[in-house]
């Protein structure tokens, strides 16, 4: 029990402190002192910061990608499913906007590190988009540029909460932002026959 509570210690400081400052912005000394547990007991659960780090954003990013992938299941029209998935998007920013952050936007230099057989949030996105295009809700539109536009909406929105330009929580936002990631896929489309 007592090394389950220091992993568990451990692995939340470390989340906080990437978060932050990102993962070269933080040593094993600073997480074990935010722990409140010795180097040594945290070397005992992990060999290193990059380990440490990599284990984590690998089980936040592959459980968000598995969550959205329920809500792909459970939803079968296109308009009701991004809505449901920018609202759990949202709803994880206003729950723990450190793990957010870490996962969705200090992601870089883990995600090409980090291998896992589970769908990741963007191939779910884009699985979702190609299967409204094949159902003909949507125009034809590239899968990964409509997938980047939802996110990149739902990022830039958390990014200016998180440098306090929007007060309060993201999910009551998350209707509106649901209308403009409709409304940019939409743009892309027409954009897309257009071009044809």
């Amino acid at each position: 029990m007592r090394a389950t509570a220091v992993k568990e210690r451990v692995e939340h400081a470390a989340v906080e402190l990437f978060a932050a400052r990102g993962v070269d912005g933080v040593s094993i000394a600073d997480i074990a002192a935010a722990a409140e547990v010795s180097q040594g007991a945290l070397y005992r659960h992990y060999r290193s910061k990059d380990e440490l780090a990599a284990r984590l954003f690998a089980e936040a990013y592959f459980r968000t990608g598995a969550e959205l992938a329920a809500i792909r299941a459970a939803e079968p029209r296109f308009v009701p499913l991004i809505g449901a998935m920018i609202g759990h998007f949202c709803a994880l920013y206003d729950r723990d906007p450190a793990r957010f952050r870490f996962m969705l936007i200090a992601q870089h230099d883990l995600l090409p590190r980090v291998t896992d057989p589970g769908p990741t949030p963007v191939e779910v996105i884009e699985a979702a988009i190609a299967r409204a295009v094949a159902a003909g809700e949507i125009a034809p539109v590239d899968a990964t540029e409509a997938s980047a536009v939802i996110l990149g909406i739902v990022l830039q929105t958390a990014l200016f909460h998180i440098y306090g330009r929007l007060p309060g929580p993201l999910s009551p936002r998350a209707p509106a932002l649901t209308q403009a990631s409709l409304a940019a896929v939409t743009a892309l489309a027409r954009e897309r026959l257009a071009d044809e």
